[in-house]
């Protein structure tokens, strides 16, 4: 590999470091598009047992204003299909087991969730020849939920463009409006609101022309209605069970009732080594710890490596482990009906979760009517299981399931 300076390091290593969403900018400082871009990925993710099928669509142009400014404009379309968990239930020996909304007659494609959402979203760059400053909105529309976000990052060269500091923020309202549904106890007209705050501090540090360390820290905190309004708990009272023909029933029903404020933080630590002898391969190793007053914590490690091969291939296999405990009020099944906050949504239980993947891409350059054009096309496996959780947990195997994403994309420069 040839020497490169510091500040073209650092950018090289980090191309595709790891940041929180929304909150770390991909801009630079120094660094100005002077070409316009455009981006097109297509993506299926589909869960196991026949629930959730989503088919993404996203597209995106960017393009340089003068010789310190670039803008984008990015365009997403999700289509979503299927059945998810409602509530857990007991049987009669008292194991529990979740109940699956069913396919709805009155649905065009004939399943219980049949919806789209449509989402766009701007960022305006500015840069120094230390800073960058990055600005951005957008807004998103499904069918119940309407959400409109706001968001600013600030990146700084310290240390002879050997360090660089990162500060975001980020704002979002958002509209929930349920649809009717057999499970949604609220009355027509029902509206109420959310606002999530998320602040990050970051640092990145060139420890020498091969490798460098990044770490952030990022706080957030929501306020309004955090409820799901699909979903429900069921009550059963061990000292009456209602036992018919043999069949336990639950002795009562009621809405999923979650707190309306959450504290979140979470710490990021990436570690990215250049190889030079794997023909510039680069490591990737990320730690992740969150925290939340909910009382739940998550654990998430990720190592990848990015190899280039023959005629500007790329390939890059990941494996991700996740691990987290559950919320302060998760219940399996309902038990005591005078609690203030209950659900049984397995996203606030405790589990563990394996996934993997690779990605493929290849770059072509110098063509007479495209400045640069890139291909890539990847596919990634999940598998939640109770098992997987750090401390062992075998209480939730009846909620384990599994995914795979798939996913195609090019990008021109012209």
């Amino acid at each position: 590999m040839n020497l490169l300076t510091p500040s073209t390091t650092l950018q090289y290593l980090t191309f595709s470091a790891l940041a929180l969403p929304g909150l770390l900018s991909s801009a630079h400082a120094g660094r100005v598009e002077e070409n316009y871009q455009s981006d097109f990925q297509y993506g299926h993710y589909s869960e196991s047992n026949q629930r959730i099928n989503v088919d993404i669509f996203e597209g995106s142009l960017g393009l340089p204003i003068g010789k310190a400014m670039t803008a984008s404009v990015n365009l997403v379309r999700d289509s979503i299909s299927g059945a998810s968990p409602v509530y857990n239930k007991k049987d009669a020996q008292g194991n529990a087991h979740q109940v699956i909304s069913g396919a709805s007659a009155t649905s065009s494609c004939g399943a219980s969730i049949c919806e789209q959402r449509d989402a766009i979203n701007g960022n305006l760059s500015y840069f120094f020849d230390t800073a960058a400053l990055n600005i951005g909105g957008g807004f998103s529309r499904e069918q119940d939920y309407t959400s409109r976000f706001f968001s600013t990052n600030l990146s700084l060269d310290v240390n002879k463009k050997m360090t660089t500091l990162n500060y975001g923020a980020s704002v979002a309202f958002d509209t929930i409006e349920p649809s009717p549904s057999p499970w949604n106890s609220r009355p027509i007209g029902f509206n109420r609101s959310k606002t999530s705050q998320q602040y990050l501090l970051g640092i990145t540090q060139l420890i020498d022309k091969n490798s460098l360390l990044q770490g952030n820290i990022s706080f957030a905190y929501s306020e309004g209605f955090m409820s799901d309004p699909y979903k429900v708990v069921a009550f059963y009272d061990p000292n009456e069970p209602l036992l018919f023909n043999g069949n336990l029933y639950a002795n009562a029903i009621k809405p999923d009732q979650r707190p309306e404020e959450k504290f979140q933080w979470a710490a990021l630590l990436q570690y990215v080594r250049h190889i030079d002898y794997t023909n510039d391969g680069a490591l990737h190793i990320d730690y992740r710890f969150a925290s939340d007053d909910w009382s739940i914590q998550s654990h998430t490690f990720e190592v990848s490596w990015h190899q280039p091969i023959a005629n500007q291939w790329l390939i890059i296999p990941r494996l991700r482990y996740y691990s987290q405990t559950e919320a302060d009020f998760y219940q399996v099944t309902g038990t005591q009906l005078e609690s203030t906050f209950f659900s049984s949504d397995y996203r606030l239980a405790s589990f563990g979760a394996l996934s993997g993947g690779i990605k493929l891409s290849k770059e072509i350059s110098h063509l007479k009517a495209l400045k640069q054009l890139k291909f890539q096309t990847g596919i990634e496996y999940y598998d939640h299981n109770a098992d997987y959780q750090l401390t062992g947990n075998n209480s939730n195997h009846f909620t384990d399931f599994s995914y795979y994403l798939v996913t195609a994309s090019f990008n021109v420069r012209f």
